[in-house]
């Protein structure tokens, strides 16, 4: 009996271990994706981009570090734009530029501070920048004064490429990225989606995830994506995408996801938050 009970507490552990390697493998393991159990969701509209993202972070095991995290940042944002603005002028203004990062979260910031500053940089270098709404003329007069724009989505996240591209050979950056905004094509403004992953490859989506999530997630975007999505359906998606990883994934974030929209009216505008209050 000493003898059979033995042999079972052995079989008993030796699955459970089999069982235990077969689970932390795919989250240990770095050829998939350097966002890991990040995700992060985009999707693009007609005349606006909507960004999803987890609000936790965990460490290099399995605790969790933090749940309320805002992994969407604001790279250049001129504010919200008047009306005559909106309807005269705005192809000549500044856009604003969003940007998701998944990853190491010091690579991440890193990265993001980097391409904040070139982008403030790049908007004094054009003019006085985006946050000067109105001058003084010679006749004491307000005049309305619009700054040129400095760099737009498309710029930016060519520089991470090249960023992340060159840092390969000497310390490879461990961060995925989605960056959004709105660029100037010809006369006609329209919104733009950049996937990037942690090797330098870049792609114009109009749907996308990072993180092993995006395993559940990019079915759910392949069967509700339509180009003439309206803000309201947009952002739906993405809660839905996020309630299936809720239901599916072995993986839970404890708080809702943080979702943000933008356009080239309202600028980045956090959904979620809105949404919250208004039920309140």
């Amino acid at each position: 009996t000493t003898r059979k009970t033995r042999r079972r507490m052995k079989t008993i552990s030796f699955f459970g271990l089999l069982l235990l390697v077969l689970v932390l493998l795919p989250l240990c393991s770095d050829a998939s994706s350097a966002a890991g159990t990040e995700t992060l969701l985009g999707v693009v509209g007609p005349d606006f981009v909507v960004l999803g993202a987890d609000s936790s972070m965990a460490s290099q095991g399995l605790a969790l570090t933090s749940s309320n995290l805002d992994k969407i940042m604001v790279l250049l944002d001129p504010g919200k734009r008047t009306t005559t603005a909106a309807t005269t002028n705005i192809h000549e203004q500044q856009q604003v530029i969003v940007a998701a990062a998944a990853g190491n979260a010091a690579d991440a910031d890193r990265l993001l501070g980097q391409l904040a500053s070139h982008a403030a940089l790049e908007e004094f270098q054009a003019s006085v920048g985006c946050d000067v709404e109105y001058i003084h003329a010679k006749d004491q007069q307000h005049h309305a004064f619009f700054s040129p724009p400095g760099v737009d989505a498309r710029g930016v996240a060519n520089l991470a490429r090249q960023m992340i591209a060159e840092s390969l050979r000497r310390a490879p950056m461990s961060v995925c990225l989605l960056v959004a905004g709105i660029v100037c094509v010809g006369r006609c403004m329209e919104p733009r989606l950049f996937w990037l992953d942690e090797y330098g490859s870049i792609q114009n989506i109009k749907y996308g995830a990072h993180g092993y999530g995006a395993n559940f997630a990019l079915s759910i975007l392949d069967q509700g994506y339509k180009a003439d999505l309206t803000k309201e359906e947009a952002v739906e998606l993405i809660k839905n995408c996020f309630q299936q990883l809720r239901t599916r994934y072995i993986i839970n974030s404890p708080q809702p996801p943080c979702i943000k929209c933008i356009d080239a009216i309202n600028g980045c505008q956090l959904i979620q938050q809105q949404q919250q209050q208004q039920q309140q």
